[in-house]
């Protein structure tokens, strides 16, 4: 079900260079909350060892210490629409740096299990705030001709974070100085708490907190020249349509839009995605790395094609589409996880999978990773974006903690290799989705595609 493109002259409008340079560094600073949500959530695989050493952990309070980060996520996403909707989105991604900067500091300073577990139940309460509010912000900040482009950049950041963390523990695993691991993240944060004092507010949060003002002066900043008054009165308009609250979602058209965003969430999880993320030197070790230290520098390659690929993928979504790469990513993460499976059950050399692995990474970075994010940030109502966001990246986390969680259990009921074909099945039944139920939305403006739920609703598609 294919949505039309949009004709508005907002959308087709270039922008002057400066407003185009104050999108694009918008972008790149508030981008910086994905870099520390990929850094803080993989840097713990690399110090589990030391952990483990250090605080005389049995396998139970190792498993714990490493999952209330996860704990927090879930908590920091259920927050986080709510105080994007009161606060506003800059406000809360500037509160967000400052915990990030705090509890990454105290989780290196711990002197204890239980100093640890509090500062890293926190970090992953901002965690869970970052996912939301960052793709929120960059949504509502950009263009609709490259929404896309500028939203997929907290994709990348992402992936540099898990990258950054994979090298950060290769270089100080000879020296075990697992506490370093932590506090690096205080350095992003800060730059993320200087660069969001400076810069502007969401002007559709602005025009639904009430600041009409406000709200035309940021989209005149943001480069929307002659359109902007034409843009706020779309929002405008958009908004007295709306009722407060959840209410909204359960109206018809709205509860596919809900529906697809919770589907999505979960299909980016329950394939796998994070199981290669937190336990790549585990897998690898299982393959036959030779040491735990060969191992974790073999995962920092994993991650910087997972950067690679996520940069080719920012360059393609406003291009081929949402849609297409979502069912040629799905496909993909199918076929490559299925030749893992083989390569363990025929007990083939570590290097054939870490080559299969790097596969399932391409694909993933083509189109569950970004484009998951981007179109969660994109389909819902701008009255209660937030609090929707915040469902979907609920769910995210939901279903992260349970595969995560489950993992190794699932290893040793099942063996890696069906382990790794029972996700290739839910690959496929994340293509079928995609098939089914995602529509095209490249080039819409947010309140266009907001317009296309409503008539979805009164005319059903067939």
């Amino acid at each position: 079900m294919d949505v039309q493109p949009s004709t508005s002259g907002s959308a087709a409008a270039s922008p002057p260079v400066a407003a185009r340079g104050i999108v694009v560094l918008t972008a790149a600073v508030a981008a910086l909350g994905g870099l520390l949500f990929g850094y803080d959530t993989s840097v713990i695989s690399g110090a589990m060892l030391f952990l483990r050493t250090d605080f005389h952990l049995t396998d139970v309070q190792l498993e714990f210490a490493v999952g209330i980060a996860l704990a927090g996520a879930l908590v920091g996403a259920a927050l986080a629409g709510v105080c994007a909707d009161r606060w506003g989105r800059r406000v809360t991604l500037l509160g967000t740096g400052i915990g990030f900067g705090i509890f990454a500091v105290l989780s290196g300073l711990a002197p204890g299990l239980i100093t640890f577990v509090i500062a890293r139940f926190f970090v992953g309460v901002c965690i869970g705030v970052a996912s939301l509010v960052t793709p929120l912000y960059l949504a509502e900040m950009s263009p609709a001709r490259i929404r896309g482009a500028l939203v997929s950049l907290n994709q990348l950041a992402i992936t540099i974070g898990i990258a950054v963390a994979y090298f950060v523990d290769y270089a100080l695993a000879a020296s075990q100085n697992w506490r370093w691991m932590f506090i690096t993240a205080v350095f992003p944060a800060i730059v993320l708490i200087l660069g969001m004092i400076f810069l502007p507010e969401s002007p559709r949060w602005l025009a639904r907190a009430g600041f009409r003002e406000r709200a035309l002066a940021g989209f005149h900043r943001l480069g929307r020249g002659a359109e902007a008054e034409a843009e706020l009165e779309d929002v405008e308009r958009v908004l007295q349509e709306e009722q407060e609250g959840f209410g909204i979602l359960l109206q018809p058209g709205f509860r596919i839009a809900v529906f697809i965003g919770i589907g999505l969430a979960i299909f980016q999880q329950i394939t796998g995605i994070n199981t290669i993320i937190y336990y790549s030197p585990e897998i690898l070790r299982m393959s036959g790395y030779p040491s735990a230290k060969a191992a974790i520098l073999a995962a920092g390659i994993i991650g910087v094609v997972n950067i690679l690929v996520t940069v080719v993928s920012i360059f393609l979504v406003d291009r081929l589409g949402r849609r297409f790469l979502l069912l040629l990513g799905t496909a993909g993460m199918a076929v490559a996880l299925t030749l893992v499976g083989l390569a363990f059950h025929s007990q083939a050399a570590g290097k054939v999978v870490f080559y299969e692995v790097i596969g399932y990474i391409f694909f993933f970075g083509i189109g569950l990773g970004p484009v998951v994010w981007l179109l969660i940030s994109e389909i819902y109502p701008t009255k209660i974006r937030g609090k929707a966001m915040s469902l979907a990246t609920l769910t995210v986390w939901g279903a992260n903690w349970v595969v995560a969680g489950t993992f190794l259990s699932l290893i040793h009921a099942a063996g890696p290799a069906g382990t790794f074909w029972i996700f290739a099945v839910t690959c496929v039944l994340a293509f079928v989705f995609c098939f089914a139920f995602v529509p095209e939305t490249k080039g819409r403006s947010l309140e266009d595609i907001e317009r296309n739920w409503r008539h979805f609703g009164e005319k059903p598609a067939r």
